[in-house]
């Protein structure tokens, strides 16, 4: 019976040219024998199955290779590679660490490097897991790897950094090798898979390379995994059973349900989820990852982010075209916020039956509160109105107008005596907050008031139910600038691009591109509709709004950016901003 052997050994790449994922680690190694630069020491640092013992091997190979290529690659003909091949070299010592990292087992390599090759070039010392080596080997070894024999070269490889004392990294050429990414792993195993003759469908192998999380080492032992338990016809039915995956399909139903506000199909398709074994902690991780990946399919430059095969790609497109971003940032929030809860909470299932539920009815929550602060808002704004004019302006103005006119008609009267002026701060109830006006508006005020007053005609008023097209372009040009000044830019935009229209006698459209621009105007409906009331003289004005998908493509260029899209604007230049809302749990204002 012939050994079976394992992917990772069998197809273990033997030049740098087969390296994955490396380029300027390899690069730099092959320039470095080319230009005969070589350093004493190399620390090669990254994640666990990425090449770092690969890579070690390749260039001991090299160096001592007797007849390199111009590609700077091995011959495989010589003396010196024929004995690599059959792990027969005395040139090339590998030493782990982490069984061997007492200064004892330093002393006696130590010792060794004192004697030259016999055959050779150099004598290579790879020690993997370096940083499993105690503190007093570290300084054993600081000597002779500062200052080695000239034929002498060390590698060192790790996974973890940081626990290697700054002595050592200071007398070494570091090298950082990234994760692989998971295009590269997919096509790497799809490669192999046609070399063993292996059916596989794409999907499988992209499943495979997210779950490897940029190790290849670990994609191919799980391909091994499940090309013998597939009887080598790898399915992507197959992988999900054998890797204990959910579903991509669950998540985009659960995406549906929830525009939908269903939380009956909701709460069956989770309690389906629990049948089949999955804990809450998964699935509620997997949709996170869900909503990440709608939000990056939104726009077609940060589509190249989806780790996924092309038939996935397509049908995150499709959904995310109808999903509202304000939407996919308030539910990563509450899933991200309950994931932190089930780790603590008792009735675990509870927990995420109730992130359900709020992500069913997110939409209405954000309505009400935007509603809640728009009317909260107009309470002040009418509490400042009544106490402004009631208790400051009026009799400052009466009083002012009098005396002007006395000095007009140069007479007074000695038994005239002025308006008393109540002080500026009133009695109120102690709820009740109160900004003393400026001098400035209580000048304008004034002078507004005089001339209403001295006007000798009176002012023009709208007659009937009828609301006049001409006025309402003027009150609503008002209403902007209102907006404006109370730096409500992204209304005011939106009433700039999308200008209402005069339906009927006492009916008002506004038709938007978008649902976040119809929700920012609902909010705003009922101070728009009494701003227009007050100022059209009228009782009855209905305001709608409506939302036009194809207005949206045709204004796509020239409409006003939601707060969410302007975050995320700034978030591409910034990535850091993402991390500083998520430590601070903060919300957006949608």
């Amino acid at each position: 019976m012939e050994n079976f052997i394992v992917s990772a050994r069998k197809y273990r790449p033997a030049r740098f040219e087969d390296v994955i994922g490396q380029p300027q680690v390899t690069q730099t190694l092959k320039n470095a024998i080319r230009n005969n630069q070589l350093a004493q020491a190399f620390l090669f640092c990254g994640p666990r199955g990425v090449g770092k013992t690969t890579c070690a091997r390749i260039l001991a190979k090299v160096i001592n290779c007797e007849k390199n290529s111009k590609e700077i690659e091995a011959c495989n003909e010589c003396e010196s590679c024929k004995s690599f091949n059959q792990n027969a070299t005395f040139n090339v010592h590998e030493l782990d660490a982490a069984s061997n990292n007492s200064v004892e087992d330093i002393r006696a390599l130590i010792e060794q490097v004192r004697y030259a090759p016999q055959a050779g070039k150099k004598k290579i010392y790879i020690i993997d897991e370096v940083h499993m080596l105690s503190n007093q080997a570290f300084n054993a070894f600081l000597k002779t790897l500062e200052e080695p024999p000239p034929y002498a070269i060390f590698i060192l490889a790790t996974t973890e950094k940081h626990k290697i004392i700054p002595t050592i990294l200071s007398r070494c050429q570091i090298f950082d090798f990234n994760r692989i990414r998971t295009e590269d792993t997919a096509d790497y195993l799809l490669n192999i898979s046609r070399k063993e003759e292996i059916k596989t469908e794409p999907d499988a192998l992209h499943i495979i390379a997210q779950k490897s999380d940029g190790a290849l080492r670990d994609a191919l032992s799980m391909f091994d995994r499940i090309s013998i338990f597939t009887d080598r016809n790898i399915t992507y039915q197959a992988v999900l059973t054998n890797l204990n995956i959910l579903d991509y399909d669950y998540f985009f139903r659960f995406t549906d349900y929830f525009l939908q506000e269903s939380i009956t199909d909701c709460l069956l398709t989770y309690n389906e989820i629990l049948a089949k074994g999955f804990e809450g902690d998964n699935f509620l991780s997997g949709l996170a990852s869900h909503i990440r990946n709608l939000l990056v399919s939104k726009d077609n430059e940060t589509l190249q982010l989806l780790e996924t095969s092309a038939n996935l790609r397509n049908r995150y497109t499709e959904q995310a075209a109808y999903t509202p971003v304000s939407f996919l940032l308030n539910a990563i929030n509450i899933i991200n916020e309950s994931e932190i809860q089930y780790r603590t909470s008792r009735n675990k299932r509870l927990s995420v039956e109730l992130a359900l539920m709020k992500l069913c009815y997110l939409f209405r929550t954000v309505k009400l509160v935007l509603t809640e602060e728009a009317i909260d808002e107009t309470k002040k704004k009418n509490e400042f109105t009544t106490i402004k004019k009631e208790e400051v302006l009026k009799p400052i103005v009466t009083s002012i107008i009098s005396t002007e006119k006395e000095e007009k008609n140069k007479t007074i009267s000695p038994t005239t005596t002025a308006a008393p002026v109540k002080p500026i701060f009133a009695e109120s109830s102690s709820t009740t907050s109160f900004k003393i006006p400026t001098l400035s508006s209580l000048k304008a005020t004034a002078t507004n008031e005089k001339l209403e007053k001295t006007s000798e005609k009176p002012s023009e008023k709208i007659i009937g139910d009828e609301l006049d097209e001409e006025k309402l372009k003027y009150a609503l040009s008002k209403y902007i600038e209102n907006l404006q000044a109370e730096k409500k830019f992204s209304v005011s935009e939106i009433l700039k691009i999308y200008p209402p229209i005069l339906e009927n006698k006492n009916n008002i459209l506004i038709v938007v591109g978008t649902d976040s621009h119809k929700q920012l105007l609902l909010a705003e409906q009922e101070l728009m509709v009494d701003f227009l009331k007050k100022q059209l003289e009228k009782k009855i004005i209905n305001l709608t709004v409506k939302v036009d998908a194809e207005r949206s493509k045709v204004d796509n260029k020239k409409r006003p950016y939601t707060p969410s899209e302007k975050f995320e604007h700034m978030a591409k230049k910034n990535p850091l901003l993402k991390q500083l809302r998520d430590n601070l749990k903060l919300e957006a204002d949608f």
